[in-house]
């Protein structure tokens, strides 16, 4: 199975803010005099006045980049509501605090499901966010989803990958499926032929039969006209004739003979 990116997660995860503000990668303020600048992976900010909540995640791929990460709880001063992210079952709840959120991320559907919800907080958010959520819709160069040009790449390149490799699969059980029908239809040629060769056949066979005096029908005995014929007899046609002949002599003997009269 392949390997789960964050940049996949973060994406099922834009689908459940298409009525927020969402963005990727967004800084916790400037960068060149901040030595505690922390970057989301991703934030959305609900579009309303009067309550403007930030929701910040954490995205995890990997159980030791989970285990190791230590600088997350400064997020909590930087959003109203904190959540992991991970594939199912890469954290557990009882490894985090109550206020945090957990939500798994399904690979086979890109489904995703609250584990646990995040606690609401109301705090006051540092101004500096909101510059940099400004600043972050007007970067040219910034790469949805991604925190690197370098990641974007490697990205492409394993989709690169797994087309071509999906593109070979495709492509070998397409031609086992041509080779298969190409194998049915040589076979359904043949067979054609062999009908039509055997039809020819017989033609000739009824040809042949006729000129012995038998005809080929569903309403004679041709059956036993034809193994008479091969066993070397007699045409059983002129086997009847004579046979209609000699009935028709007798009657016309009898008709011949003198009758006894009936007076005397």
């Amino acid at each position: 199975m392949a390997a789960i990116r964050s940049d996949q997660i973060k994406l099922a995860l834009s689908k459940r803010h298409t009525d927020d503000l969402f963005l990727t990668e967004v800084k916790t303020g400037r960068t060149w005099d901040n030595k505690e600048l922390l970057k989301f992976d991703a934030l959305a900010m609900k579009r309303s006045w009067a309550n403007p909540c930030l929701t910040g995640y954490e995205v995890k791929v990997s159980r030791s980049d989970f285990i190791k990460d230590q600088k997350w709880p400064g997020y909590m001063a930087y959003c109203n509501k904190f959540s992991f992210v991970c594939p199912k079952g890469l954290i557990q709840k009882d490894e985090l605090p109550e206020e945090v959120g957990l939500i798994y991320y399904y690979p086979d559907t890109g489904a995703m499901r609250a584990e646990r919800s995040a606690k609401h907080r109301f705090i006051d958010i540092p101004a500096e966010m909101y510059v940099y959520l400004l600043m972050s819709r007007i970067e040219p160069d910034r790469h949805p989803f991604f925190s690197s040009r370098r990641e974007m790449f490697e990205a492409y390149l394993e989709e690169k990958k797994t087309c071509k490799s999906l593109g070979r699969l495709v492509g070998s059980k397409l031609v086992d499926e041509v080779n298969e029908i190409r194998k049915q239809y040589d076979d359904q040629q043949w067979e054609i032929k062999r009908m039509k060769d055997q039809s020819e056949l017989l033609q000739k066979v009824r040809i042949i039969l006729e000129e012995h005096g038998i005809r080929l029908s569903s309403w004679n005995d041709w059956e036993s006209e034809l193994r008479q014929l091969l066993k070397g007899g007699i045409n059983p046609q002129m086997v009847m004739a004579l046979n209609r002949i000699t009935d028709n002599a007798e009657v016309l003997k009898k008709m011949l003979e003198p009758k006894e009269d009936i007076r005397s």
